[in-house]
């Protein structure tokens, strides 16, 4: 029930107090002693549930807390049960459809949990008055997670392993991080001038990566280049006057007598007057919470005598989003690598390196010790985090120390697979030599704002090691399990982990979890019986398993113990069942009684399923038809995940025995066909048929899941969607994509709660209805990949629209899309001009489009239709910021509208369509353009344009596109040897005129054999096409190369740029011909020109 979450602290407890409430409502008609008895029940049970909220918030629980929250969940899970079988018990009323009656003669099926619930709500206020004497603290601030955690705030934050500072050194990755922040701080020993601006530095990762380290040793290197300097370190629930008082001391000011009564105003104040004339530096380490960076950031002027602050923070981003010439950031977290399948700790720049970059590999050899494997895989488990290597080493020095006391000699080899063994068994939490890991990592699961982030964070442990865990999976789950009633809420909570460093994002729509974390995390489920994972079972396990996941640690071996233990288990109280390996030998279907939650998880990386094999399936191979058939006996399930296989041929008509299914997933199968009687699936909320590429059609029954708001069937091979499926008047998702659509229905204007309409690459499909149009509700809209070359006018009804995915080939959309307050990627130029009634009414006559953002830095375009006879005043005056523009003019004069032009800042890619052709060529000269790096000019003539010395400083793209022109031959050279960093020249003509070939006129061969000439003699490599020829490649003249690079970066760059641009410029020849690379290349460099590092500004 909306409302009340499941969470970890209280198990079902809200949503079983949500249904007692819904029994007493007007729904139900209750017989006197039942009511009675649920009036009880239910005040019982929300005062256990308060309590035990605020008991899950204290740090430790002592042994009677752990078994008061066992009986209280196990007690739950019971009345769960009672409930939902009470319901179905009831009788529909004649009166009201709505309502149900309880039947006559029946006793109260309650009466035997009320000395059940008596009991322990009563132990729970006894325990929750000690706690209060205890802690002589008022009820309320038990409540307050901030105050529950007071007396930890008033204690020092727990002390840093001293071998980590000790050794930080020897991580040969901190070495360039370290160089490239101090360079941006001071520049290089050989710079003599200081930039006078304020700058600053944002040091991000998760716990242990070394940002506390890194910032230290900047400190100490630099520190002494500043007139003031101070080092502020904070905890998760700072004393802010404190923190204040200590910055002040260290700038230098001694507070005054009495300044203890002084308030955080005066404090910033002070300091603030004290900086205000000084060149001072400012670390500020530990930033848990953005309020506390605004607080202290009020201390420090911006001031211009080259003053910088520091920050450090496992919170991305703390400061701000917006990153320019003066902020820098370094983000530490470990990446990804696909191809050796391993993480590592790196700058982002040699994230890709071939060489073995593992941090273990690079300890010097005192450290690592002679025979020590850096494969191994308690290595690989550290997931390339500094601090979790060496905790792992001195876990290993106290192992060696005791063996050696022993007298036995252990080789370095055993001694990793004695540390694998313990962590894996018992975890970091109970591993010596972890220690400051440990604390660590829970100071940052501590700071956790609530419980249902807390609860979703520990779900994750269920996944396999390294595994790739796909967003839109997690959030169904999350939902499914009850953390949550929204997907939205679900995707918020996602956002919150990965800003925090718990879930590292390694694709657009994928995660991974770094070792340590889920080892962590699998610590604290077992602590509180939330999740119990096959390879933790003991034969003499005692506790009820709520939650059970049968992993593939230990089952893949072949552990007898492990087996023995689930062939004993009691599955009948199982209510989530979550299988990674093994379905069929080790899972009986007919014993799960109460599971509410199967999830069959496909082994399969998701990203890979669009390649699946069927002769190739490693997933449940196992599950069959019979198998299907047994699952359809699990009356209480109520999301089923994953049955796949490609021994799964058909779906059985039992499925309609399922009458509480809300989530069906039916993945990757060889079906054909549904059975009609998916129909009476009422409950039915979410349907995912993707990936059965032999489905071609649905059943007409299909529109009677009047309660179904999410339907899958990508990858399918539908051809159309049923008319009965417009009937679905809840439904809110529909993913079409991949499949063999080739139209939609006029019907689909029913469909008004639908917010995502997924149509991707369906290649036959080319118009869309008119009342698709007309779906208020519609908020993702993705459309790339199908035959739609043009957006209608009417996009403007979609007021909801947020995300809108569309081919490059279209493109732009029309003005009425700027006025979508909502939708992402609208320059803001244009949504702030489209805010403005008088200018909108100056461009009624106007022909706009516009395009939308498409990459990071991009700005956007405009493309003005109608013909001009220059450049219109309004484009300097409120679309001077654009990132492209395409226009069509009579004339371009000099002194106005190429001015214009030439002045627009982050103009990248320009346009011209010159509709009358000029008396004289266009003289490009050496000033403004100061980012463009693609010009088409479009006219019945090339040669309306020419190029002076130093024009266009970034040009690397060149097009002409002319009619037809049957003037005398022009042998005049256009100047192109002045485009310094030009790559690519293209010419394209009217093949009305032309056909294929456009040397086919002696004028335009003439010309065309002018400019590749040109090209020929260009210092750079080029390549040119001419519509009916080969593509040309004139290689590149290295003394000529040379010889710009260094007239380009003695003008432009410093002695350090200089180094990054010749790089750049001497690799050209092995380059691409694709122009958006170039691109890239082309903004690499501007970021090195305006901070001397790439990894600075890319995380």
């Amino acid at each position: 029930m909306e409302g009340a979450p499941v969470t970890a602290a209280t198990g079902a407890l809200g949503p079983v107090v949500a249904k007692l409430g819904a029994l007493l409502g007007s729904q139900y008609k209750l017989r006197r002693r039942t009511r009675k008895d649920v009036k009880f029940i239910k005040s019982k049970l929300k005062s256990v549930h308060s309590i035990l909220w605020a008991i899950w918030g204290k740090e430790t629980l002592d042994a009677q807390s752990k078994e008061l929250k066992k009986e209280a969940l196990d007690l739950t899970d019971d009345m769960h049960d009672a409930i939902d079988d009470f319901i179905l018990t009831m009788e529909p009323s004649r009166r009201n459809k709505h309502m149900k009656i309880q039947i006559k003669m029946q006793a109260s099926p309650f009466q035997d949990f009320r000395t059940r619930v008596d009991d322990v709500s009563a132990r729970c206020r006894g325990k929750w008055k000690w706690e209060k004497n205890k802690c002589a603290q008022p009820i309320s601030s038990l409540f307050s997670r901030r105050n529950a955690n007071s007396s930890a705030s008033s204690k020092p934050p727990p002390p840093r392993a001293p071998f980590v500072r000790k050794d930080a050194s020897k991580l040969v990755g901190l070495d360039t991080w370290r160089n490239d922040l101090i360079r941006y701080l001071v520049g290089d020993e050989e710079t003599t001038t200081v930039q006078p601006q304020l700058k600053m530095a944002f040091i991000v990762g998760m716990a242990g990566v070394g940002k506390t380290t890194l910032a230290s040793l900047v400190y100490e290197e630099i520190g002494n280049k500043f007139q003031s300097r101070a080092f502020v370190s904070l905890t998760p629930t700072p004393n802010m006057k404190e923190v204040l008082t200590s910055t002040l001391r260290q700038v230098g000011v001694e507070p005054l007598a009495g300044a203890e009564a002084r308030t955080e105003e005066d404090i910033i104040h002070t300091i603030s007057n004290f900086l205000e004339d000084k060149r001072y530096l400012v670390i500020i380490d530990d930033i848990w919470h953005r309020g506390e960076w605004e607080i202290i950031s009020k201390s420090f002027p911006q001031n211009t005598l080259g003053s910088r602050i520091v920050t450090t923070s496992r919170i991305d981003p703390i400061p701000g989003d917006d990153l320019d010439n003066n902020k820098f950031y370094i983000n530490m977290n470990p990446r990804w690598d696909f191809f050796n399948g391993r993480w590592l700790y790196r700058p982002d720049r040699f994230l890709y390196a071939t060489d073995e970059e593992d941090v273990a590999a690079r300890m010097k050899p005192d450290m690592v010790g002679e025979g020590f494997d850096c494969d191994h895989p308690i290595v690989r488990m550290c997931g390339g985090v500094p601090l979790a290597l060496l905790c792992m080493f001195s876990a290993m020095a106290m192992v060696r120390q005791q063996q050696e006391q022993l007298g036995v000699h252990v080789k370095v080899r055993d001694v990793q697979d004695m540390i694998e063994k313990q962590v894996k068994q018992s975890g970091i939490q109970n591993t010596p030599g972890y220690e400051p890991l440990v604390q660590s990592l829970q100071l940052g699961y501590d700071d956790l704002p609530h419980h249902m982030l807390k609860t979703c964070l520990l779900y994750c442990s269920v996944y396999p090691e390294n595994y790739p865990i796909h967003m839109n999976d997690l959030v169904m789950r999350w939902v499914a399990e009850g953390f949550t009633y929204s997907e939205d809420v679900a995707k918020d909570y996602l956002k919150e982990l990965d800003n925090r460093g718990f879930m590292l994002r390694t694709h657009d729509v994928a995660y991974r979890m770094n070792p340590m974390i889920r080892n962590f995390l699998r610590g604290k489920s077992r602590e509180d019986n939330f999740i119990t994972c096959s390879s933790d079972i003991t034969l003499a396990y005692a506790c009820r398993i709520h939650r059970l996941c049968v992993d593939n640690d230990l089952v893949d071996d072949g552990a007898v113990e492990v087996v023995d233990t689930l062939l004993e288990l009691d599955w009948s109280q199982i209510r989530s069942l979550v299988v990674f390996e093994g379905a069929k030998r080790y899972v009986p279907f007919e014993k799960l009684e109460r599971v509410r939650v199967l999830d069959l998880q496909y082994h399969q990386h998701p990203l890979l399923e669009s390649r699946w094999d069927p002769l190739l399936d490693v997933g449940f191979k196992a599950l069959g038809n019979q198998h299907s058939k047994d699952i359809c006996g699990l009356l209480s399930v109520r999301h089923l995940f994953g049955l796949q296989g490609t021994k799964i041929s058909e779906i059985p008509p039992e499925i309609a025995r399922l009458q509480h299914l809300e989530t069906l997933q039916v993945r990757s199968t060889w079906i054909t066909e549904l059975p009609c009687e998916i129909g009476d699936l009422q409950q039915l909320k979410t349907l995912d048929l993707s990936y059965n590429d032999r489905l071609r059609e649905l059943p007409r029954e299909i529109g009677n899941l009047q309660n179904l708001e999410n339907l899958n069937l990508q990858y399918t091979k539908l051809t159309e969607l049923p008319r009965q499926t417009w009937k679905l008047k809840h439904l809110k998702t529909l993913e079409a994509g991949y499949t063999r659509i080739t139209r939609l229905p006029s019907e689909i204007g029913d469909l008004h709660h639908l917010e995502t309409l997924d149509l991707r690459h369906n290649w036959g499909l080319t118009q869309l209805p008119r009342e698709m149009w007309k779906l208020q509700n519609l908020k993702r809209l993705l459309l790339s990949g199908t035959g739609v070359v043009k957006i209608p006018r009417e996009i403007g009804g979609l007021k909801k629209l947020e995300i809108l995915k569309l081919d490059d080939t279209i493109g732009a959309l029309p003005w009425e899309a700027s006025q979508l307050l909502k939708l992402e990627g609208v320059p803001e130029c244009v949504r702030q001009a489209s805010k403005k009634s008088d200018l909108v009414s100056e461009l009624a006559g106007e022909i706009l489009s516009i395009r939308l953002l498409r990459w990071v830095g991009d700005r956007g375009g405009l493309i003005v239709g109608r013909k001009d006879m220059g450049i219109p005043w309004w484009i300097k005056d409120h679309f001077n910021d654009l990132g492209s523009l395409d226009i069509r003019i009579c004339k371009l004069e000099e002194q106005r509208d190429l001015k214009i032009l030439r002045e627009m800042p982050n103009l990248d890619k320009l346009t011209l369509r010159f509709e009358v052709v000029p008396r004289e060529p266009i003289a490009i000269s050496s000033e403004g353009f100061p980012r463009l790096g693609d010009l088409v000019v479009d006219c019945r003539v090339p040669r309306v344009i020419t190029f002076q010395e130093g024009a266009m400083p970034r040009l690397y793209g060149l097009v002409f596109k002319f009619q037809f022109y049957g003037g005398p031959p022009n042998k005049h050279p256009m100047g192109i040897k002045h485009l310094r960093r030009l790559k690519w020249v293209e010419f394209r003509c009217n093949e009305e005129w032309y056909g294929e070939a456009a040397e086919s006129s002696p004028c335009m061969s003439a010309m065309i054999d002018v400019v590749r000439k040109e090209a020929q003699e260009h210092p750079n490599e080029i390549y040119f096409r001419v519509p009916g020829r080969e593509l040309e490649t004139f290689p590149a003249k290295e003394s000529l190369a040379r010889e710009v690079s260094s007239s380009v970066t003695d003008t432009e760059m410093k002695s350090e740029e200089k180094k990054s641009a010749q790089e750049v410029c001497s690799s050209s020849s092995a380059g691409t011909i694709e122009i958006k690379e170039e691109e890239e290349e082309e903004e690499i460099l501007e970021l090195e020109a305006a901070a001397s590092s790439v990894s600075g500004f890319l995380p």
